[in-house]
């Protein structure tokens, strides 16, 4: 998955960190489309729940601060993609190294780039003054 402008939120720190998450998971693809998934999964899910922890509070307060009307479903979805990642994590644990469990991981942030950066974190474009 690679970056375009139509993910743009109009919040350049917040695209920017956009810009991240998709360059983690197309690097993380390509790890695993090497054979070498196994030996970068846990930084990948250690780096995505570092992403989550910091990138969503502060996508959560310009949302609210801008009064985005999908304020609301973006915590939601947040909360959501948490528990999906802990699960990941819980089963790591657990069981170690799944390539099935690598392969939906990736799947599920690229995604998560489509569906929620590209339908939820994109309407935030529409109330951020154009300034920002």
């Amino acid at each position: 998955m690679r970056w375009s402008e139509r993910f743009a939120t109009g919040v350049r720190a917040l695209d920017e960190q956009h810009k991240m998450l998709f360059k983690m998971s197309e690097d993380y693809r390509a790890v695993l489309d090497e054979g070498r998934g196994e030996r970068l999964y846990s930084t990948m899910l250690d780096s995505l729940a570092g992403y989550a922890a910091a990138h969503f509070s502060i996508e959560e307060q310009c949302m609210f601060r801008y009064q985005c009307p999908v304020a609301e479903r973006n915590s939601n979805a947040h909360a959501q993609f948490v528990d999906v990642l802990k699960s990941f994590q819980t089963r790591y644990a657990a069981a170690g190294y799944s390539l099935s469990d690598a392969n939906q991981l990736v799947d599920f942030v690229d995604e998560w780039l489509t569906e929620h950066i590209g339908t939820i974190d994109v309407q935030l474009q529409d109330w951020v003054p154009k300034k920002e």
